[in-house]
Order: C-alpha cells, then structure tokens, then sequence
C-alpha cells in the first residue's frame, strides 16, 4: 500500500489497513547473515550511492526574504576553542559534511566493521528508517532526506568503530530502535549521504538483579520485551518495568525523549527510572554515566545529560533501568462525568488532598470515548460517551483497594459523577482499559466518517504539560477553543492527567494543516502562559523546536548548544534536532511550504 505524505499530513490510498499495523510489529526484517539478498546488496551498493547525484548545498536553497546579506553572519568556528559560556545561533558557521565520495569511503570502511550481511539498503526499509505515517512531521525533500545505507551494529565497541568513521568522514548520523517518534526525530534532515544506525540485532537483556530491582539492557530492548522477560522468570515474574508509552517503544528511544506513558504518575518518568547508561560519543569514545547504586553524588549528572537529548550528544548503547514491585491486587475504575471540566477537578482533589497514590490517572473526554465506541466491534463494551476518568488502584489486599475506590467515588460525586464502575478481576481490568489504550486508533479511524474527504485522513498528535492545579482550566480552555475553531467532533482528548500531562489529538484534511497548525500554536501558547511545557513526553525533533526559545529562553538554548558542539564538533549527531545547529537552516520554512512526497507505509506502531 502507498501513501502520499505531505508536510500537511498523509494520505492512504486504500480501503483497509492491514491488519498487522494493529499488531505492534517492527519494520521490516533485519537481515541475516544466510540473506539470500546479502551478495546482490553489496554488489548494489556502490551503484546506488553512485546513482545518486550531487548534494544540494543549502546555500542553494531560495525561500522568499531569505539571502546571502540577510543571513545569520558567522563570527566564529564552532570547532575552535573560545572563551564563552554559551554558543548564541548568530555565532554559529555552516556545518560542513560528507561528500559524495567520502560518503562511499566511509561506508565502505563501516561495512568492514559490521559486514554487509548488516546493511540495507531496500528503498521501503531506507524510507521507514527516516518518515512514518504517525508523525505530523515528514521530510520536506523525501528523496534528498533519508538515509542511503541502514547499518545494523551487534554492540556497543561496533558502533564506537563505526562513529570513529563518521566522525573522521563527517557523515551524519541518525540512531534509532523502534522508529515510533511523533515529533520527526528520526528525519534524515542531512541526507542522503547520512546513515541509519538500527538497534534492532541489539536487543538482549545483559544482567538482571532481581535483588536490586535493576536490569542491564541494549537500546533495543522494548518495553514490552522486558515486561514479558519478567513474567517468564521465577525470580522476575513480581517485577515490572514502571514506563509504558505507546506499542513498539524502545528502551534506548525512550531514555531519548524521555518518554513516559500511562504509569508516569505512581513510577515516574524514564528520567526517574534510569541508573546509568553506556554512551558512544559523536568521536567514538565510549562512556558509562555512573556505577549501579541508586544514589551518587560522585560528580556530574552525566546520566541525565544523555536522558532527553534525542540522539544528539552520543549514541546510547546500554541502559541500566530500576524495576519495581508489582502490586499483589490492582484492579480498574472508571468514572464518568459531565463535563471535562468535572472530570480534571476530581484528578486534581485526589492527586493532591486525597492522601491517595493510585498507580495510573487517565482522561478521556467524550469525543474520544464516542470514537472507541465507534471502532469497536458489536460484541466490545460500550461506555457512556461523556469525559471520563480511569484510575489503576492497587495494594495488598482487596480490601485495600476497596478502600481506595471509596475516597474515589466520594471526591467524584462532589464533581457531578454521572457513573462509577469498578473491575473484580484481570479480564475486567482489560475491558475497562480498553477504552484508553485504544484512544489513538479509535481517532484515526474516526477520521474517515467526519472528515470532508474519507480518503485523506490526517491526524496531527500532540501534547503539553502544565502544573496540575492549572490543568483542568487548560484543557477546557483548549477544549473550547477546538470546538469554536472547525475542530467541533474533530479532535479527541486523551492524557497522563496524573502528572499534568495531556494530549490532543486533531483530525484534518491536508486542505486544512494551516488550521491544524494554528490551532497546535494556540494550544501550546496556553500552556507556556501557564508556566508548561510544549512537550510532556513526545520530545522535540523538529516539530516543537520552534517553540524552545519562548519556553526555556534563548541563553538556556545557547547553553544547550555549547554542549552540543562540545560533544559533537562536527554536528553529525541527529542533526537539526531539538534546536538549530546552522545559520542557513530552512527546515522550519520548508516544513512549513508543505511537500509532496510517496512514501511507503510500514509495520511499526505507536
């Protein structure tokens, strides 16, 4: 199936989708070394970087208003040493990267290192390591955009080798595991002389403590894996792993972005959940953050240096996470109410006077509900279409939890509770957290029936964060202002209300991006007013870094950037991400324009 992606969105062309893409499978197989296709891929490799053509210097690119006079003018080399704090964009020179010929030196001397048996170079497998259809953000020249080769390292001294040859060739580098990014992380913005560096062979568990609640993974192990891991062993099956953000995630690509998911508010974030972590620098040089204790206050926090960064400062290899003890009993409420307005309240008097903990605190307001409904089949259950409130309460004994769901249900009542309902076991648990887990896809699906044209269902995600007391009146707010600006039905509110983290998620035709973009504008600008954030836990990429220097201020920013070329000189580290790295940078221009690109729809999911 073929999809036409735009930076308004992206088009499927079809009737279905395949029923795989629900499944949470990986991108397309990685390669052995019994490959039927390995001796045709090495032979096609020097014809395909042959083939080509001639990079297009940036210089090159003309957008209205932007010239050669007008232009950032560079004062210094970042590379060189200077005598500052903080590295401001009007100082910073154009970075300079591989050429044609050095790309082909370069790749030759990486597939040395990890044979060719551990490359790709299929066109579906290059253009599913640089888009997806789930980010809002697509490469605006797709065919210059992507990476030429996919290498597949088999541990951490490999991928020092093959940085220590990029690092010498100055080829871009863009590392990734289970390419479920939203906000346009994993964009080849360098391409296409530049490399994807894939995790997928990575993926063992390399210790296991049980008895410290720690376990030592490889940046492809998903979330997922390491919770079945868990159940499959005698000494691991009480434990669990707290983050769990959407299907498909990855330990390494979730220390990234710092993501979080639906646990975030009783087990905390990845940054919470992070012991140490083994880095390759942009140069080769391997590092490990800190030792196994949870506590240290032996220098730096280089641990958290890495958390959050997207890739632009090392590459992280391996991750020592903290496990956590399940609890004996957890079973599921949900309580419905009118107004989503009733509903934030009611999370906000239990978060913070209820003397409660519960394990998960979810909204959904009643469009999203109504599309669950929707998209389940005849036999699911269907739930009462108003915004509603989920919550996992667990604890020794079902007492407890009874207990639990009675200060619960007295706080909502005071909140105009509509209906209360609470699980007895784990097949109800399932049933009744069906409904947010689904919230997503439900969403898309939607699309298709309230849309003007079925056939073009864009669906732009997003999130923000605020202080908890400022929450409920952000999101009526955005919730009125949705529904006052074409998105009335056309847009569904799902979040981790117990940590102030909401999402939104706004179905458009691709006529319409420019509404969906200033609607993203206004929703962000609420909650920066607000003292938020424009990102809980999707991270930057390119998407949100437009908003940085109002949120963080531009000396933060400054600061941020002085780290950047300190570990990376060269800038060959996902570049372009999380903020601008280059005086002729025009991607926000570019994005913005709006492309037409065919693209090739994969089986990965978020």
């Amino acid at each position: 199936m073929w999809r036409i992606s735009t930076r308004r969105g992206v088009k499927i062309v079809g009737k279905s989708w395949p029923k795989r893409f629900y499944s949470g499978q990986s991108p397309p197989p990685v390669p052995t070394k019994n490959s039927a296709s390995s001796v045709w891929r090495y032979l096609a490799v020097g014809t395909v970087f042959l083939g080509i053509g001639t990079y297009i210097d940036p210089k090159s690119i003309s957008l209205p208003g932007f010239t050669a006079s007008n232009a950032p003018t560079a004062t210094r080399t970042p590379e060189s040493p200077v005598d500052a704090s903080t590295t401001p964009f009007e100082s910073l020179t154009e970075p300079e990267y591989a050429s044609d010929l050095a790309f082909k030196q370069g790749l030759e001397e990486i597939l040395q290192i990890v044979g060719v048996e551990n490359s790709n170079i299929d066109k579906e497998v290059l253009q599913s390591h640089s888009d997806s259809f789930y980010s809002t953000h697509h490469p605006p020249k797709p065919q210059e955009q992507r990476p030429s080769a996919v290498i597949y390292p088999a541990n951490t001294e490999e991928v020092s080798k093959i940085l220590k040859v990029a690092h010498k060739y100055r080829i871009p580098i863009v590392a990734n595991s289970g390419l479920t990014s939203l906000e346009g992380q994993n964009m080849h913005t360098r391409g296409p002389y530049s490399i994807s560096l894939s995790f997928a062979q990575m993926n063992n568990v390399l210790e296991f403590h049980p008895e410290d609640l720690d376990v030592v993974v490889q940046a492809g192990v998903g979330w997922q894996d390491l919770d079945e891991y868990l159940r499959g062993r005698e000494d691991g099956k009480h434990l669990m792993f707290g983050p769990d953000p959407g299907m498909g995630a990855t330990i390494a690509g979730m220390v990234s972005t710092s993501a979080s998911g639906t646990n975030a508010f009783k087990y905390g974030t990845m940054k919470e959940n992070v012991v140490n972590l083994t880095v390759v620098l942009a140069d080769g040089t391997i590092l490990k953050t800190k030792q196994r204790p949870r506590k240290s206050s032996a220098g730096y926090d280089t641990t958290r240096l890495f958390i959050g960064a997207e890739g632009t400062l090392g590459i992280i290899t391996e991750i020592t996470v903290k496990l956590h003890v399940k609890p004996v009993i957890e079973f599921v409420s949900i309580a419905s109410f009118p107004t989503i307005k009733d509903a934030a309240a009611t999370a906000q008097e239990i978060i913070s006077k209820s003397g409660l903990s519960p394990n998960a605190i979810e909204i959904l307001d009643q469009t999203t509900v109504s599309f669950v409904n929707e998209s389940a089949d005849s036999s699911s259950k269907k739930f009462i279409e108003k915004p509603t409130l989920f919550f996992k309460l667990g604890g020794p004994t079902e007492q407890s939890i009874e207990e639990q769901v009675k200060v619960v249900k007295d706080i909502a009542k005071k909140n105009n509770l509509i209906k209360f309902e609470n699980s007895q076991n784990e097949e109800q648990n399932a049933i009744l957290w069906s409904a947010r887990r689904h919230g997503l896809w439900s969403t898309f699906q939607y699309g298709s029936k309230i849309l003007d044209d079925p056939n073009d269902v864009q669906i732009w995600t997003t999130d923000i964060a605020v202080p908890i007391s400022k929450l409920s009146q952000v999101i009526a707010e955005t919730n009125d202002d949705l529904n006052n600006s074409d998105f009335h039905k056309k847009f569904s509110v799902m979040g981790h209300i117990g940590d102030g983290n909401c999402h939104f998620l706004l179905l458009y035709n691709s006529k319409d991006y420019s509404k969906a973009q200033k609607a993203v504008d206004r929703m962000v600008a609420r909650a920066l007013k607000y003292e938020g954030t424009s990102t809980g836990e999707h991270g930057v990429g390119v998407g949100k870094r437009k908003y940085l220097n109002t949120e963080l201020g531009e000396t933060t920013v400054d600061l941020m950037r002085q780290i950047k070329l300190a570990l990376d000189p060269r800038r060959i580290l996902n570049p372009d991400k999380i903020f601008k790295i280059d005086p002729k940078d025009e991607l926000d221009e570019l994005l913005e324009a709006g492309h037409l690109a065919e693209v090739t729809k994969h089986d990965c999911c978020h």
